[in-house]
């Protein structure tokens, strides 16, 4: 199965040796300064494109290169109204949320539970919820890169898992955040150039732009609005882009966020920065989808499905497969795609260890051991990082027998866990009148009831099958004899009654699988993978609303909540005070002065301006 040459594994290897070498570099610089504050957050005085390049990717990762191709290769272009919906609620906590955060005095996220229900419970509840969900997500993004190399170089999964965790692990233990920024912004020039070549070359082999739209949208992958309102239908508008929404505001109160708005030197920096990551995640998720659409037109146009042919081992291979196919006889750009498709993964996994790492020391070590000195501390932060790595490596080989693209696997496999903490968010950030119990109440319901649907989704056979969409064309697909070796036969030319699959076993070429609707608890195991998580979200907050009502309210410090009502009621458009509906000022939480001493807050106006704590 190895096509690669070695200019195409030179350049490979390279991207792996510069990805280390920007951590050592950083390493060095800091030798004499560095603190376990800098390990973790970087010096808080950093460019804003590099951090928002680096944010970007630490979110649109392998699991986007390859499962969103895979995802409009099979079901169609809907999936991009997800990304709408992602976009749209990272501009509303844009304005809502980023202020407030970047005045918050901490290093972990976590540490917002505590201040705000004045419980250290919940804190350590989310911080364990927060860093399953994490190692759920790191073992998903590992496996990605590690499916694919076995496809266009036939390297075993296993040994492609271990070195990919070995080199992040490493440049992210003596390089820290710096070296992570730094090294994503690398890593992001190689997925554009990758798409981009990607995406020329699939549209020249598939003959031109105009034929590739004629074919995508003869064979119904022009499928961006279906607005049937079924919760068990796999994709609709809705549970797409409320689902993203959804996504949307779980990327804000995800510690990786958190330490990239505290890394930039001050509020405005910092919306800025968020603002063009947001951008750039639009415009590289479109690039995936077309990706998608264009290899596609292409094995349409050549008369041969992979899928249905049995050239690749699951749906992940695709676009690894289309790579080698349109790039057999261009030397180096194989090589760049692999290096592409690593980089995306080494940047997430990079900014996830380092989140993890955050959150590890500031939550559970910290606050529960005697004071230690940075030296030492350092250390610790370090070995989470290994630890953390080791744990990715055994969830990547537990989720390799799942079936499904990648960004399925992890919308079920993490959202009750997900769910659960953005839900604790932003029933904290949102509800004034939420308590410590209610949280509690509220994520655990979260984490039980989805985790028993994701559970159910996975295992039960009674769950509904969704068909996909007409596949490309196989009448032009060599036909593999018993011995694996190529015949010049093709699908055309066989009978319509009995075809040889990839190992040449005879099946009945007109049969079609027949599926019985769902009975019982099937019927809610059926329910779409993308309302998992606001499903999980919506239990948090209305219990956890509900429940808060049993416990008598305790005022909360402004600077940790955002006053919703009051924000739409004072900037609606016939509100006359609509003007001044946002005023400059400098505030405190729970007396102290938060974040850099000159940073200027836009707060909500609130209905009573007494309780804002001026300075």
């Amino acid at each position: 199965m190895a096509f690669l040459t070695w200019p195409d594994y030179a350049i490979f290897i390279v991207t792996l040796i510069f990805s280390l070498g920007i951590g050592l570099f950083y390493s060095l610089r800091g030798a004499r300064n560095k603190t376990t504050t800098q390990f973790i957050l970087g010096d808080g005085n950093m460019w804003t494109f590099p951090v928002a390049l680096s944010l970007m990717v630490s979110y649109e990762s392998g699991i986007m290169m390859l499962g969103v191709p895979a995802e409009v290769y099979m079901y169609g272009m809907q999936w991009y109204m997800s990304i709408l919906g992602t976009f749209i609620a990272q501009i509303l906590t844009l304005i809502l949320i980023i202020p407030s955060q970047k005045n918050l005095n901490i290093t972990s996220m976590n540490q917002y539970f505590e201040l705000r229900y004045h419980s250290h419970g919940i804190r350590v509840f989310a911080t364990i919820i927060g860093l399953l969900a994490r190692a759920n997500y790191l073992g998903n993004v590992l496996f990605v890169p590690a499916v694919t190399l076995e496809m266009v170089a036939g390297i075993p999964m296993w040994a492609s898992i271990l070195t990919l965790t070995a080199v992040v692990v490493v440049y992210t233990i003596i390089g820290g955040f710096t070296a992570v920024i730094w090294t994503d912004v690398f890593q992001a020039v190689l997925m554009f150039g990758a798409m981009f070549a990607t995406l020329i070359k699939g549209t020249i082999e598939a003959g031109g732009l105009t034929n590739t739209w004629s074919l995508v949208k003869e064979k119904g992958r022009l499928n961006m609005l279906d607005f049937n309102p079924d919760p068990t239908l796999r994709q609709s508008f809705w549970s797409l882009f409320f689902g993203g929404i959804i996504y949307g505001l779980r990327l804000q109160f995800n510690q990786a966020t958190f330490q990239r708005v505290k890394a930039t030197p001050s509020i405005s920096t910092a919306k800025r920065m968020y603002f063009i990551a947001a951008v750039l995640a639009l415009f590289i998720a479109g690039l995936a989808v077309m990706e998608g659409a264009i290899m596609f037109a292409y094995y349409q146009a050549k008369g041969c499905d992979p899928l249905e042919a049995n050239q690749v081992r699951n749906e992940n291979q695709l676009i690894a497969k289309l790579v080698r196919d349109i790039f057999h006889d261009t030397p180096c750009l194989p090589g760049l795609f692999l290096a592409a498709l690593f980089s995306a993964s080494l940047s997430t996994m990079s900014s996830v260890l380092s989140a993890m790492s955050a959150m590890f020391w500031e939550d559970i070590v910290k606050p529960h051991t005697k004071p230690m000195s940075d030296k030492r501390a350092m250390r610790v932060a370090q070995s989470s990082v290994l630890l953390f790595g080791v744990l990715a490596v055994f969830v990547a080989f537990g989720i390799s027998g799942i079936d499904g693209p990648v960004s399925r696997i992890l919308d079920i496999t993490g959202a009750c866990l997900e769910g659960a903490v953005a839900g604790l968010f932003i029933l904290g950030w949102f509800n004034r009148r939420a308590n410590v119990l209610g949280a509690l109440v509220g994520a655990s319901a979260c984490v039980v009831v989805v985790g028993w649907i994701s559970f159910g989704k996975l295992v039960s056979p009674g769950v509904r099958v969704h068909p996909k969409l007409e596949p490309a064309s196989i009448e032009h697909c060599p036909i593999y004899n018993v011995s694996g070796i190529v015949n010049t036969t093709t699908y055309e030319q066989l009978s319509q009654e009995a075809m040889f699959n990839y190992s040449g076993i005879v099946f009945d070429g007109t049969s079609t699988p027949v599926h019985s609707e769902p009975q019982g608890l099937d019927l809610l195991y059926s329910l779409s993978y993308k309302w998992l998580a606001p499903l999980g979200i919506c239990l948090v907050v209305i219990i956890g609303s509900i429940v808060s009502r049993f416990k008598e309210y305790k005022s909360v410090d402004p600077g940790l909540v955002v006053p919703l009502y009051d924000y739409l009621r004072c900037c609606s458009t016939f509100n006359p005070c609509r003007k001044t509906c946002k005023r400059e000022t400098k505030y405190t939480v729970n007396g102290k002065a938060n974040g850099r001493e000159e940073a200027e807050a836009m707060i909500d106006m609130t209905s009573d301006p007494a309780r804002i704590k001026g300075r």
